[in-house]
């Protein structure tokens, strides 16, 4: 069964802006202006201006009337949701599944839509899905209510004003932490949701408000008073919404809630009856973490792609630092290794009280540690070299652009036969073209970004050249292999994303593989068949592409 966690924080805006030192809001009243229909209104207020009657929603004309020295501040929903999502954070020490509130008046990112749907008011809130968490505070209801406790107090240390409840179902959590009257009513036991929620105001449905007025015109103000109605009528009268809402407090209906990051398969926790900060106890505590990991690892048969270790320091905030791996790994000497490299990124401030290591991405297992493959023989088993290891520190040095590998294309053009990939990539299998450029004989070893024009010269126009001149430097051919005729990929769009003309031949191109007296060998082609053009020169042209062992 599961057991949500809704954290509403009534004041967000307002505890934002005493927490970084602003005096008037924590001696005056004080308030948040927003522009909202047409003219400013109050977003959020202090205490101290609500005890002087003022309310969101407010116009500032009004306020000003009431409390003519009323201390206004600008709105900033983009600082508030950066809070919300830092304190989103930080509860991952309690559960892997956190999400920002999707219900009720919750913040949304885009600043426009915020207020016109109404729900910019200054507060916030978090659902946190803590199903098979609580053991870690003491079994059964006392772990529950432990977790919550220390969930409100360890908030309350950091000047934030906070509201939870623990119910079954999200809806129920949500009612119970923005309208239960006394504390003991946040905590919802199993399966207990619809007597918690019978004495909640039917605001609690996240109702719309046409729906709210009337059923209070009609004296319908507990939820309660809506469980004996007959379904059928109220879904005529009113639509689907109250009804779908019902049964998804109450368990009966599936209400899907996405986490803000996905919960990772497998991760270990590690608390410290004191905080610590040197490095030495954080490369242990890491060392002890990994150890445990690769035990969860084995036992399910699957090896880490990816590694994320977080730092809960003592005064709330998070510090993250990751490691990838080219392969599946459960190594641990060998991971430790790479997170050395990482953990002196890492800033342990005012001290550390907890430690999680996650593993976000897993891939199966195969008992073989694969390597790079050869071009000749891709399947060939290797990495006894530590060439993926060595991979793998350089990625965490240089990041993972700048560590890259060539793999074979299915493809016959010599500039096109190899792409290049992230270290990580799976080589493909090879292609036919592959195959057939095989047999016509040994690509070279380099070639230039782009042929380079050179001029030749030849006996008989059809014959390979006999000398030929690159950057002022003549080269006499005395050995000469060829023609290989390679034509364009016409099935493959041009830059321009046409096609060639139906019935026209594509280009091709005359590959000959030469030595000069030096020793030295060429890879030079001729640019189409020899022709003449009127004038009586020839039209094609040599390039020089490469250059062979």
């Amino acid at each position: 069964m599961k057991r949500i966690v809704s954290l509403w924080f009534p004041k967000l805006s307002t505890d934002r802006l005493a927490r970084i030192s602003k005096k008037d809001w924590s001696d005056r009243a004080a308030a948040t202006v927003v522009w909202r229909e047409g003219c400013p209104r109050l977003a959020a207020v202090n205490p101290h201006a609500r005890a002087a009657g003022l309310r969101p929603h407010m116009r500032l004309a009004d306020a000003r009337a009431l409390l003519p020295d009323l201390v206004t501040e600008a709105g900033e929903p983009q600082a508030d949701l950066r809070l919300v999502e830092a304190i989103a954070g930080w509860c991952d020490r309690y559960t892997p599944w956190v999400a920002i509130d999707p219900m009720g008046g919750a913040l949304a990112d885009d600043i426009e839509q915020t207020c016109s749907t109404g729900g910019f008011g200054g507060d916030a809130g978090l659902l946190l899905d803590v199903t098979g968490c609580t053991h870690l505070f003491g079994d059964g209801e006392s772990g529950e209510r432990a977790l919550l406790a220390d969930l409100v107090t360890r908030l309350a240390r950091r000047d934030l004003t906070c509201r939870a409840a623990m119910a079954d179902t999200a809806g129920a959590a949500w009612a119970l932490a923005r309208f239960a009257e006394r504390q003991t009513d946040l905590f919802c036991p199993a399966r207990g949701q619809r007597d918690a929620l019978a004495s909640l105001p039917v605001e609690g449905l996240r109702l719309e408000a046409p729906i709210l007025e009337t059923f209070l015109k009609l004296g319908l103000r507990r939820i309660g008073d809506l469980y004996p109605m007959p379904r059928a009528p109220l879904v005529r009268r009113f639509g689907e919404q109250p009804v779908r809402r019902i049964d998804q407090a109450l368990g009966r209906l599936d209400e899907p809630i996405e986490p803000r990051r996905l919960p990772p398969a497998f991760r270990t926790r590690l608390a410290f009856a004191e905080p610590i900060g040197r490095a030495e106890d954080i490369a242990a505590a890491t060392s002890r973490l990994l150890a445990a990991l690769c035990r969860q690892l084995e036992q399910a048969g699957v090896g880490a792609r990816l590694l994320e270790i977080a730092l809960y320091r003592v005064d709330g905030s998070v510090d993250r630092t990751s490691i990838g791996t080219s392969r599946p790994n459960r190594d641990n000497p060998k991971l430790m290794k790479l997170f050395e490299e990482k953990l002196g990124e890492l800033d342990p401030g005012f001290g550390v009280e907890l430690m999680i290591l996650a593993a976000p991405e897993v891939e199966a297992w195969s008992g073989t540690q694969d390597a790079l493959p050869d071009q000749d023989s891709p399947t060939v088993a290797a990495g006894a070299d530590g060439t993926l290891d060595l991979a793998d520190r350089l990625v965490l040095r240089l990041g993972a652009e700048n560590v890259v590998r060539l793999l074979s294309r299915d493809s016959h053009l010599p500039e096109r036969v190899q792409v290049v990939t992230a270290i990580a990539s799976t080589p493909a299998t090879a292609g036919a073209w592959r195959r057939i450029a095989s047999l016509k004989g040994a690509r070279p070893t380099r070639l230039l970004q782009r042929p380079e024009p050179v001029e030749v010269t030849a006996f008989v126009p059809d014959d390979p050249p006999s000398v030929f001149r690159w950057r002022r430097h003549a080269h006499r051919i005395v050995r000469a292999d060829g023609p290989e005729r390679i034509a364009d990929e016409w099935w493959r769009p041009r830059p321009d994303g046409s096609r060639p003309p139906a019935g026209t031949l594509p280009p091709v191109r005359d590959y000959y593989r030469v030595e000069d007296d030096d020793g030295g060998r060429f890879w030079l082609f001729r640019d189409g068949p020899y022709q003449l053009a009127a004038n009586g020169l020839p039209t094609a042209r040599w390039f020089l592409h490469g250059f062979c062992a």
